[in-house]
């Protein structure tokens, strides 16, 4: 999978500098919103169930978290239909993940085990590179389609943990860096554009995230995954 979103991102790298030679660059802008979550993929269930599972916890269930998004782009026309349009953007991402805990507490002579839930909010910023492909249907009306590779500028994860007989533990507000969290995310993208006018257009948007997001063995990988909504100006 690696491999491949490799392979797009240098196609569209070189699409984007044979198309500077064929048509004038528009110039612009966008910003909007991210609305992003995790997806869970429990890859030790796999093999229709001939492999037995590996010791780890179940999924959580998560809760979408919205983010800001903003950057610029250039649109280049590729033939009479079709353009490619390299934006470079800030993001953030967001995510709630709640989860079922089981503790085995261990005391002099004694053995205890408890029960409660997990509470995690994950908080991060990327700077993403996104030469999406972009097929005219009609002179408002587009669809597009594209790799999608960002970098992690910033992050950190405030825990909140109930555990029965115990109390709860209320974390620094500021939270804590992600453990063994990747520097870099890649994906696809998948989108439809309307224009409003020849310079104002409204971007739709899904992300869906290919590589993990963490290198931490819990018995399924987590990658991200968002939906996002933005206003585009092109100046010329």
């Amino acid at each position: 999978m690696k491999k491949l979103l490799v392979l797009l991102f240098i196609s569209s790298l070189a699409f984007t500098t044979e198309a500077q030679n064929l048509s004038v660059p528009h110039y612009g802008i966008k910003a909007g919103l991210n609305h992003s979550s995790f997806n869970f993929t429990q890859y030790n269930y796999l093999f229709l169930g001939l492999v037995k599972p590996e010791d780890g916890l179940a999924k959580p269930s998560t809760t979408y978290n919205n983010g800001v998004k903003a950057g610029f782009f250039v649109d280049l026309k590729l033939s009479k239909n079709w353009y490619i349009s390299p934006t470079l953007s800030y993001s953030q991402f967001g995510v709630i993940t709640n989860q079922d805990r089981t503790w085995n507490n261990t005391y002099p002579g004694d053995s205890i085990r408890t029960y409660g839930f997990e509470r995690n909010t994950y908080k991060m910023d990327y700077v993403t590179l996104d030469p999406n492909f972009e097929y005219r249907v009609t002179d408002r009306f587009s669809l597009m389609v594209g790799p999608s590779v960002a970098y992690l500028i910033s992050n950190n994860v405030v825990t909140y943990v109930e555990e029965e007989s115990v109390g709860d533990y209320i974390p620094d507000v500021n939270g804590d860096p992600i453990k063994e969290v990747s520097n870099i995310d890649a994906g696809l993208n998948l989108g439809t554009s309307f224009f409003i006018t020849e310079h104002l257009d409204v971007d739709l948007n899904l992300y869906i995230g290919m590589i993990g997001f963490e290198d931490v063995d819990e018995g399924y990988q987590k990658a991200i995954q968002a939906t996002s909504i933005s206003l585009g100006y092109t100046f010329n």
